[in-house]
């Protein structure tokens, strides 16, 4: 049975349970009080009536009250259904303890904790088919990240084979998104499985966070530029990537093989990039006089620029400003260098 399920009808059977229970102590209160209230033996209180139910209830079988006939066989009745509710309730405490409910319980706890001490990091909206592939990316880059599913026993089995932090809720929720620190967080990616749900992430997320920097997954070809107007900084289609990338296998199959590595290989050489930062000393240096290459081994292959703009084999005559991107081709220990000349924070 999955597990999911499981914990959905252990919370459904505790709080039958617990109803039962209640039930039990207010028919028995109920029942005492009417059935006695005419006793000419003893005028019963209320008090009276609480102390024999729950004395009949849990069987301790004393009583010094003077009862009626249909007292009696109403006692009968209610220790019949009392000791049927006492063993249901016992089974399923049980079963709660036995079967790892109470462990389950504390590992959530830790979770909430630690997702609570994050900061700059990454939340991913949706772990299905397109989001499991951004999660083990996630995970190979070693990036601090919280996933967001909805349904419990899809989180349940990654967690089983993969170490990460997840909250089990509705990413288009805003209280599930602040759950995940969304305030402090670096970047959020969305990829649920309707573009409406998506746009609604997009837009509470750009609105709670405006600094964030958000990537959307689009499901129909009309979608993607409805996720950008409402604050998405990227959005990719995956069928549409899906089909260049089988297309370029067939056309170019070499240069394939060599991205598919270097995008893929994060243990050691990897493409990547890293941001000038104001503080850099490289701000305000042309390409020849910031040194990269005779300081960190690395050559820059494209500029990006804060506006977006991208320059491919720039010239050493081209000069560097505060927000610039520089893309090159690097293991972790070239990539730490230039992240010390950039001023770049990022983790390597």
């Amino acid at each position: 049975m999955p597990r999911s399920f499981q914990n959905m009808n252990y919370h459904r059977k505790i709080i039958i349970a617990f109803t039962l229970l209640v039930s039990l102590l207010l028919t028995g209160t109920i029942g005492y009080t009417v059935l006695e209230r005419d006793n000419p033996e003893r005028s019963w209180t209320l008090l009276d009536a609480v102390w024999m139910t729950v004395i009949t209830l849990t069987t301790v079988g004393y009583s010094h009250l003077d009862m009626s006939d249909e007292g009696r066989v109403f006692t009968l009745c209610l220790l019949i259904g009392g000791f049927g509710v006492f063993t249901y309730s016992v089974s399923i405490a049980t079963a709660f303890f036995i079967e790892g409910q109470l462990q389950n319980f504390f590992r959530l706890r830790k979770l909430v904790r630690t997702v609570d001490k994050l900061s700059n990091h990454y939340i991913l909206c949706g772990i299905g088919d397109t989001g499991v592939h951004v999660l083990d990316e996630m995970l190979k880059a070693e990036e601090p990240f919280v996933g967001i599913d909805l349904e419990e026993e899809r989180l349940l089995h990654l967690a089983d084979t993969r170490k990460f932090l997840y909250i089990h809720g509705d990413a288009t929720d805003d209280e599930v998104l602040t759950r995940a620190g969304i305030q402090r967080a670096r970047g959020l990616v969305t990829c649920l499985s309707r573009d409406q749900d998506n746009l609604f992430v997009v837009i509470s997320a750009r609105k709670i966070n405006p600094q964030l920097r958000i990537a959307s997954k689009a499901v129909e070809s009309n979608s993607p530029a409805k996720l950008i107007t409402a604050g998405a900084d990227e959005v990719v289609l995956p069928d549409q990537i899906g089909g260049i990338r089988l297309a370029s296998g067939l056309l170019h199959p070499q240069l394939v093989d060599f991205f598919t590595n270097i995008t893929q290989n994060h243990q050691r050489t990897r493409f990547t990039e890293s941001i000038i930062q104001e503080h850099s000393a490289l701000a305000g240096l042309t390409l020849a006089d910031a040194r990269v290459r005779q300081q960190s081994g690395l050559v820059v292959i494209a500029i990006r620029s804060r506006e977006g703009t991208f320059i491919y084999n720039p010239l050493y005559n081209r000069k560097l400003e505060i927000g610039d991107a520089l893309f090159v081709i690097a293991d972790r220990e070239q990539l730490q260098a230039l992240h010390k000349l950039t001023g770049d924070t990022r983790i390597a």
